[in-house]
């Protein structure tokens, strides 16, 4: 049988011609309400095309949620027009509009398409027939069994709650040693009297200019249960500092919880293997993001808070932290994205997927689609995840937003 890839060729550029359409559309409505937002019968008229809109959707085959939303949309720009806009801001608009067009058709336009896939039944038992006729099937239940699926067991034998806890954790521990380590060392270098900052700056840079993929094999050879250095280094250490206690011998790293182990084979050694791995790769960026904060301080503050007799934690504490945190809420909510959706230290560390027990959301995610080849599960769980996100960041807004007096 002759296989052509002519239909699903046919089949991208027939949604990328209709997202170009409705752009199209979107831009050519925007300027028409440009035009006509000052005469008397605007909103009316805008409130006409709403229900004459919201008829023909439900004409054909809508609900009458889809045709009320599509129906009030009109009014509502409309409405914002006559009332918020007046015409302003058009200059602007028009030199926005290139830029808008790329953002659109290199984001939104695979987006729009991810999220086709998602109500799909598309893997590898099905890709060749979307080859040869264009069409992907629907998966069961309207579409919907792609993101029930997601919060169940799956092909990798772990539920979606607990890889998801095991994300968040991921998520915080890393991100807590890179805010406090990186404003630690930012503080040692901005400290006066440090002589050679310049050359420390350059060594504690390093993690970051390395190559995220070079390092990572670097310390995973590291983490080698037989020529590793990790675990010679804590025979070696437990070796030279034992001591007796009470007719025990005491080895010091093995008494904090550090012991030769196969890091490999124990999933939650693993688990704090990457976890030390993506650490030491992350510090330096908080590092010099709080150092260029910590410059740019003017010293006068420092030395009004020293007249009023304030000792260096109350500096710290009421100068230095509020000074700072301009820099550091960005800094962390940027922080916490890369490092929730930071597939390459797992994937590494694992090798590829061959170790099992350390996998987050993301490299869970990688395992659907290039191991299992399950396209349409992977592009809703790729949802599901952005919605996580979504979420967290709202929360990270919300508890880390300036909460200011009330005046009387």
């Amino acid at each position: 049988m002759e296989i052509t890839v002519l239909p699903a060729i046919s089949e991208l550029l027939l949604l990328l011609l209709i997202l170009a359409g409705i752009l199209a559309t979107g831009i050519g409505y925007i300027w028409l309400n440009y035009k006509i937002w000052k005469y008397p019968f605007y909103l009316p008229l805008t409130l006409l095309f709403g229900i004459s809109l919201g008829g023909y959707t439900y004409a054909n085959g809508a609900s009458q949620l889809a045709a009320a939303f599509f129906g009030t949309i009109p009014f509502l720009i409309g409405l914002y027009f006559k009332r918020g806009l007046k015409g302003d801001f058009k200059s602007s608009t028009y030199f926005l509009a290139p830029a808008v067009i790329g953002v659109i058709f290199l984001f939104l336009y695979p987006l729009v398409f991810e999220f086709y896939l998602s109500f799909r039944d598309l893997s590898l038992r099905t890709f060749s027939d979307w080859i040869t006729t264009g069409h992907v099937p629907l998966a069961d239940n309207y579409g919907l069994s792609n993101y029930i699926e997601v919060f169940q067991n799956r092909a990798t034998g772990q539920s979606f709650i607990f890889v998801l806890w095991r994300t968040i954790m991921w998520t915080a521990i890393n991100l807590f040693f890179h805010l406090s380590v990186g404003l630690v060392l930012a503080l040692l270098l901005n400290a006066k009297g440090v002589k050679g900052v310049a050359i420390y700056r350059t060594l504690l840079t390093l993690p970051w200019v390395i190559p995220q993929v070079i390092a990572v094999l670097v310390w995973r050879a590291d983490f080698n249960e037989s020529i590793g250095f990790i675990n010679q280094f804590i025979t070696v250490v437990n070796q030279l500092f034992s001591f007796e206690w009470s007719g025990n011998v005491i080895m010091p790293l093995t008494w904090i919880g550090f012991e030769p182990k196969a890091w490999f084979l124990d999933g939650s050694a693993l688990f704090t293997a990457a976890c030390i791995v993506n650490i030491w790769l992350g510090i330096p960026f908080m590092m010099i993001n709080f150092l260029g904060a910590l410059q740019s301080i003017p010293h006068s503050v420092y030395e009004a808070a020293s007249i009023d007799g304030a000792t260096w934690m109350q500096k710290f504490r009421h100068v230095t932290v509020p000074l700072l945190k301009p820099v550091m809420v960005p800094a962390s909510i940027l922080g916490a994205i890369w490092t929730f959706n930071n597939l390459n230290v797992i994937f590494l560390m694992t090798d590829g997927g061959r170790y099992e027990g350390a996998d987050i959301l993301v490299t869970d995610l990688f395992k659907q689609s290039f191991t299992y080849y399950r396209y349409g599960f992977a592009a809703a769980y790729s949802f599901v995840i952005f919605a996580i996100l979504c979420i967290l960041t709202v929360i990270q807004f919300r508890v880390t937003r300036p909460r200011h007096a009330s005046t009387t």
